[in-house]
Order: structure tokens, then sequence, then C-alpha cells
């Protein structure tokens, strides 16, 4: 008896052991299933990795940005003869220290001399105090299509101060910078020598031109903000540009950028206000010089939706322009961008429509085609859409490339040209004959038409560490004019490769090679029988290299190759860039 009670005890005890068991599994399941079936959907936009370690100063290389032909880029051709050298930039923290600067000085053909200094205090914790110096000149001559030759002096000055403090959650920028550059009008078009006198003219030949710009940047951004944190900042920028020839600018900007995440869905706004004023313009309504000044103001509210497998951008572009001698106009456009990542980290597809509305304020014009006429005024012009697809994604673990196709319709696009006028003399009194004399002028005026632009461009991107770093990128352009022949000045393509290598733990070269298609140039006659003259300009391939050998930890020996092709091309028509021209010294960091 007893012996059967220890049993029914024990098998009692087991039951209810296995009886907890099954409960607490079942439990267990029930607030697994339960946590899978309710998580809370979290909307968040791809977004950039953001970086907020305090910057130094390394002996680096300079890339050359893409070419993309626009009223506010930069091409591939820059303002003056011989690319800009940046011989330092300010990046990530290093792995080793590096010191507190650097002093760059060299020299090179064309009777051209070069230096650069940087410095940064990083002795407090979470600020950087910074100097950025430089000088770049060139005193050389230039031989143009007609034979004649030419002084074509230029030089390039830089100074710049900036404070960056980093609080708990965002980031103070300030920035104050000079630039003073200075160039002359060296050339002009076709095959004429400046004795035939009665085949040029050219009013600004040989005159020197100048350009002062100074300006202040204040910036606040949240970078730790994340996906789902609401987030506030602002950047202010403000800019006083002047010349030799008597323009005066004023332009500021004012942005505030607002992010407000929720559980369905993500916020943004970025909205604001531009003014510029500039005197001593041309203005055709007027048809005399006068002041010209605009206000802009702009929203761009957006809301994000999905995670980031799939995820929607959805708003909208909007502007209102007050323009003392033009109409006033309101601008809007769609912006929306999806993405899709299929495979993380392996492949994206991405799709797309926007549009842009241009602010073509003077210095803007001017940095991009200096040899503009001095009191010219553009008119601003409007991208109504932009449609846009690719993909991007890695080849391997070291290999990234993107394919996207673009096609943009643009109202009011400006383009350069150069006016010439043909009139009918008698160079012998004695004679009654009469002969036509073209005279050319070397200062650009624009026009203005009407263009669809399709884009196909592709990249490439393989990295080995800090040993080799490869960049190949290419893009093809068709253009579709309402009313002119041609998208004047324009290429057809344009390729990018750079290249750059660790020989040895002392010895880094690169290289940059860079094509651009044809082009095509206009001359128009102010004389309506003379009709237009259209010129041709070839393909350009401008190869170059440099090289960096640190003699000791702090002083190292440099080299620049440019426009080692002996390419002669005008990156502006009548306007020839030097052939092959070269820059060394020596770089030390302290």
């Amino acid at each position: 008896m007893i012996k059967n009670m220890i049993q029914y005890k024990w098998a009692l005890l087991a039951l209810m052991i296995f009886a907890g068991i099954e409960a607490r599994a079942q439990r267990d399941t029930t607030i697994r299933q339960e946590v899978e079936v309710v998580k809370s959907f979290s909307p968040a936009a791809m977004d950039a990795q953001k970086i907020n370690d305090t910057p130094v100063i390394r002996d680096t290389e300079h890339k050359k940005p893409n070419f993309d032909y626009s009223i506010f880029s930069q091409p591939v051709f820059s303002t003056f003869s011989v690319t800009n050298l940046q011989a330092a930039t300010i990046i990530g923290k290093p792995k080793e220290e590096v010191g507190y600067g650097l002093l760059r000085v060299g020299a090179g053909n064309y009777n051209k001399p070069y230096g650069e200094f940087f410095f940064n205090n990083k002795n407090a914790k979470n600020s950087i105090f910074g100097l950025h110096m430089k000088h770049l000149s060139s005193h050389g001559n230039l031989k143009l299509e007609g034979g004649d030759k030419v002084k074509a002096p230029y030089s390039n000055n830089e100074a710049e101060m900036f404070i960056k403090h980093m609080f708990r959650r965002s980031t103070l920028s300030f920035n104050l910078g000079l630039t003073h550059d200075g160039f002359n009008y060296y050339g002009y078009p076709g095959e004429f020598s400046i004795p035939d006198t009665i085949g040029i003219w050219a009013p600004y030949l040989g005159d020197r031109q100048t350009f002062t710009r100074g300006g202040v940047n204040i910036n606040l951004q949240n970078l730790a903000a994340g996906k789902r944190d609401p987030s506030t900042g602002f950047d202010f920028k403000y800019n006083y540009f002047g010349n030799k020839t008597g323009q005066r600018e004023h332009f500021g900007n004012f942005t505030m950028n607002f992010k407000r995440p929720s559980d369905a869905v993500a916020f943004h706004l970025d909205a604001g206000a531009e003014h510029s004023q500039t005197t001593n313009l041309f203005i055709d309504t007027l048809n005399a010089a006068a002041t010209r000044k605009q206000t802009w103001i702009f929203g761009k509210p957006a809301a994000y939706f999905g995670n980031e497998t799939i995820n929607l951008k959805a708003g909208l572009n909007l502007w209102m322009t007050f323009d003392s001698h033009y109409k006033t106009n309101f601008r809007i456009t769609p912006n929306v961008r999806f993405n899709f990542i299929p495979v993380k980290e392996l492949i994206s597809v991405f799709a797309g429509i926007d549009g842009n509305n241009y602010h073509n304020y003077y210095s803007a014009v001017a940095y991009q085609n200096p040899f503009i006429d001095p009191e010219l005024s553009v008119k601003n012009h409007f991208e109504k859409f932009r449609f846009y697809g690719g993909f991007a994604g890695k080849f391997a673990s070291r290999t990234n490339f993107k394919l996207q196709v673009d096609h943009s319709t643009f109202i009011g696009h400006p383009f350069f040209f150069l006016d010439k006028t043909t009139t009918f003399v008698t160079p012998d009194p004695l004679s009654s004959s009469m002969v036509p004399v073209t005279m050319h002028n070397n200062v650009f005026s624009v026009l203005y038409d009407d263009m669809n632009k399709l884009k196909f461009n592709g990249e490439i991107t393989h990295t080995v560490g800090e040993k080799l770093n490869l960049l190949l990128g290419a893009s093809v352009y068709k253009y579709k004019m309402a009313h002119e022949e041609e998208a004047w000045h324009m290429p057809s393509f344009d390729a990018t490769l750079a290249l750059s290598y660790q020989v040895t733990d002392r010895f880094r070269v690169a290289t940059d090679i860079y094509a651009i298609g044809k082009r095509n140039a206009l001359l128009v006659d102010s004389n309506p029988d003379a009709g237009r003259e259209i010129y041709p300009m070839e393909m350009v391939i401008d190869l170059n290299a440099r090289g960096i050998y640190d003699i000791t930890s702090k002083i190292s020996a440099f080299a620049h190759l440019n426009n080692f092709g002996f390419q002669k091309y005008e990156r502006w028509l009548g306007y020839p860039v030097q052939s092959f021209n070269f820059l060394g010294g020596i770089s030390f960091s302290f």
C-alpha cells in the first residue's frame, strides 16, 4: 500500500512538472507569435552613413569632379588654364597621428609658382579650428589658332578659416573664406591674326579681369539623430562678389530643415529664402545697365514610407521668384523616389521623378564661364521634369557599380555663343569695289531654348584597401532642341578613368584620364543676311599623372604632370588651354 502511494506521488509530481513545462512552452510560443504579428511598422528612408569624427589633415591626392554641363556645375575644364591642385583635404580620423598641419611649395613650367598651407588645432576634445591658404599662378604665353602668341596669365588665391564644434547630438560649423582669381581675355575665334585688323574685333583682347569673393557659412546639423528621431537644422550662406569691370553682387541663402518621424510615416521639410543683388548689368527689358535684384522663397515637403528594404519618398518642390526686371513666377515639380533592395548590400533598384529651378545669379555664371560679357545678365531656367531610374550594387566585395538613365525637360536653358558683325567697306579710295569685313567678338553672349536631354550613365569603382583605387565612369548625352540646331558647347559624351596605387610604403602614384566628346560652338552675325557659323570642337583626351614620395615621415616630394598627351584643345571657343605642363615641389608636415 505504501509502495503504491509512493508511486502515485511520483507519478503526480511528474505529471505536474510536465504540465508546467507544457504550459510554459505554450506561453513562450504564444509570446513569440504575438511579437511577430503585432511588430511595429518602422518606415525609414535610405540614408548615408554619418561620420562625426574630428577631421585632420593628410597629404593626399586630388581627383577632378565628373563633367556634367550645367549653369551651376563645375565642368572638367577648370576656370583657368591649369587644373586647380588640392594638396590636402580634410577627411576622417586616420590610423596614425599626422600632426597639426601641412606646407607645400613648388613650381612648374609656364612660370608657375605654387604654395599651400593647412593648419588645424585639435587640442579641444569636441572642437577643431583650422586655416587654409593657397596660391597658384602662371605667367606663360599661348598660341592661338590664327598663329598669334598671346599672354595668358592667371592666378588663384584662397584663404579660409573654419571652426567646427561637436555637441552631444549636433555639430555646428563656421567657415569664413576669401578667394581672389585673375586672368586675361586672351583669346578669340577663327584663324585670323592680330595684324589682320579688318578680320578681328576683340574689345577685351588682352584686358585683365579679376574675381574676388568673400563669404561666410554657418551650418547646424543633428548628425546623431536616427531614422526615428526628430531633428532640426539650418544652413546660412552669404557671399560678396566683385570684379575689375565694376560688377558687385550680394548673395545670401538661409535654409531650415525639419524631420518629424512617426510609426507609419516620416515627414521632412526643407524651406528657406535666397536673395541676390548685382549692379551694373545690362537688362534687356530696359536696354540699359541697371541693378538686378532677385528674391526666392522655396519649400520642399516630403513624406517617407517603408523600411530599409523597400521605401518611397513622395513630395513636392516649390519656388516663388521675385525679380526686379522680370515677371514674378511660381514653379512646382514633383519629388518622388522609389528604392527597392532585394538583396542587402548586393543590388538595389531605384526610380523617380523630380525637377529643379536654377537661380542663375551673376557669380555662378561667371565662375562657370569666366569669358562671358562682363555686363551679361543671364535669365533663370527651369527643369520642368527629370525622370530617372537605374540600379546599383556589387560585382564583388570590393567592386561597386551603378547604371542610371535620366530624361530631363528644360524650359529656357541658356547656351553661350560668340557674336560677329559683317560689314562692307571700300579698302581703296580710288576703287568703288566693296569687300566684306567680318569682326569677331571675344566675350560670350547667351541665347535660350527649350531642350530635352537624355543621359546614360555608368560607373564602376574598385578598391583594395589603401593599396589600389579605381574609378571608371562614362555618360552619353542626346539632346533634342526646340529651335536651335545644336546644344551649343555641350558634349556628346564624357568619360573618366581615375587610378591610384600605393607602390610602396613611401611611394604613391595616380593618374586621371578625361575624355570629352565632340561639341559645336556658335558664331552669330548681327547682319541677318550673313547667317550663322558653326565651329566644330574636336574630342578632348586630357591625360594627367601625379606622384608623392615620402623622403621622411615629415617631408615628401610631389610631382604633377597635366595634359601630357600634348593636346591643344579649347574649353571655350577661342580660348585654348595650356599644353603639357608640370608642377613639382616639396611638402612638409608638422
